[in-house]
C-alpha cells in the first residue's frame, strides 16, 4: 500500500495507534512546501504526535473521530477548509483502520481558488487588548473586536510568520460543524 501512497495525489498520511505520524507521502511533503512550511514535511515531521498538531477547539473533534473509526472499524469522512492567504481551498479528509494498528488519513483536494470577497481592514479591528488576533480553527476567518459575533476572512492573518495569533471557533462553525461541542 505504501507504493500506491507514495505516488498518490492525496495529501496523507498514517498514524500508529499512539497517535504518532509515522509516514507521510509525497503529496504530504509537495503541500508542505508549497505552504512554506519546511518544518512539515516528513523528514521533521515523523514521531511527532498529532494531537499536538490540533488546537485545544479542534482536538476533541478529531480524537471522537478517530476513536469512532477504531470502535467501528468503518471510514469516517470531513469535509473543511485549509485557505491560504492567496487560495480559498477546500478538502475532504477520510480516516480508515489499518489492518493491524493505526489509521491511514487521506486529504483529497475539493477546491482550489482564489479567494472572493476578501476583507481589509486594519490590524485595532481584530486584535484585542493582548495585541492578540482570535481566528476560527474550521472556517479561518478572524474575530471582530468591535463586534465579536462578526468574523471576517483577512487573508493576511494567515501569514506563518505572524506569532499573535490564537485559534477559536466562530459561532456559526461551532453551531454547524461541532453541534456536539455545544450539548451540555
Amino acid at each position: 500500500m505504501v507504493g500506491a501512497l507514495d505516488v498518490s495525489p492525496l495529501i496523507s498520511y498514517v498514524l500508529n495507534s499512539g497517535y504518532r505520524i509515522v509516514y507521510c507521502n509525497a503529496a504530504w511533503d509537495r503541500f508542505a512546501t508549497e505552504n512554506d512550511a519546511p518544518e512539515l514535511t516528513q523528514g521533521a515531521i515523523l514521531g511527532t504526535d498529532f494531537r499536538r498538531a490540533l488546537g485545544d477547539g479542534l482536538r476533541p473533534f478529531y480524537l471522537h473521530a478517530i476513536d469512532q473509526v477504531a470502535r467501528t472499524g468503518s471510514a469516517w469522512e470531513w469535509v473543511y477548509e485549509c485557505s491560504s492567504p492567496d487560495l480559498f481551498r477546500k478538502f475532504q479528509m477520510r480516516v480508515q483502520p489499518l489492518q493491524g494498528e493505526g489509521w491511514l488519513v487521506t486529504n483529497a483536494r475539493l477546491v482550489e481558488r482564489p479567494h472572493a470577497d476578501i476583507v481589509r481592514y486594519g490590524l485595532d479591528a481584530y486584535a484585542n487588548e493582548h495585541g492578540l488576533i482570535t481566528i476560527c480553527s474550521h472556517c479561518r476567518r478572524s474575530r471582530r473586536i468591535d463586534r465579536p459575533t462578526e468574523w471576517d476572512f483577512v487573508p493576511a492573518h494567515l501569514d506563518r510568520t505572524l506569532t499573535n495569533i490564537r485559534h477559536g471557533l466562530c459561532p456559526l462553525c461551532l453551531e454547524y460543524f461541532y453541534p456536539k461541542e455545544l450539548e451540555p
